[in-house]
C-alpha cells in the first residue's frame, strides 16, 4: 500500500505534466494514464502558466482551492468568476471579479 507523505493543491496543467513525467520513466497504470489524458484534454493553459496564474490569485487573496478550480476552468465572463467563487463566505466586489478575469484572460492569451 502507497504511503502518503504530503499533499499539495495541483492544477490539471501541473498533474498533466507531472504524469508526462512518469509515463517516460515507466508505465503508467490504467487511473494514472486515464488521468493523464483528462489533464491533458482538458487543460486550458500551460503548467508554468497555471502554476503562475495560481500564485497570483492566491496573492488576490483567493484560497488555494477556489485559485486551483479557477485555472483549472479558465472562466470567460464575470459570471463564471462569481461561479466559482460562490462557496467562499466573503462577497467579492466587481472590481475584485474584474481584476480575476483580467489575470484569467492574461494567461489564457499565452496557452
Amino acid at each position: 500500500m502507497v504511503k502518503v507523505v504530503s499533499e499539495k493543491l495541483l492544477t490539471l496543467p501541473q498533474v498533466a505534466e507531472i504524469l508526462a513525467k512518469e509515463a517516460e520513466k515507466r508505465e503508467l497504470s490504467s487511473v494514472e494514464a486515464v488521468t493523464l489524458e483528462y489533464a491533458r484534454k482538458f487543460s486550458k493553459v500551460d503548467s508554468e502558466g497555471a502554476e503562475k496564474l495560481f500564485e497570483e490569485l492566491v496573492e488576490l487573496g483567493l484560497p488555494g482551492e477556489i485559485a486551483a478550480q479557477i485555472v483549472n476552468v479558465m472562466p470567460r465572463t464575470e459570471d463564471e468568476v462569481r461561479v466559482l467563487l460562490a462557496p467562499l463566505s466573503r462577497g467579492f466586489t466587481g472590481e475584485e471579479v474584474k481584476t480575476i478575469l483580467d489575470r484569467v484572460n492574461a494567461y489564457r492569451r499565452r496557452s
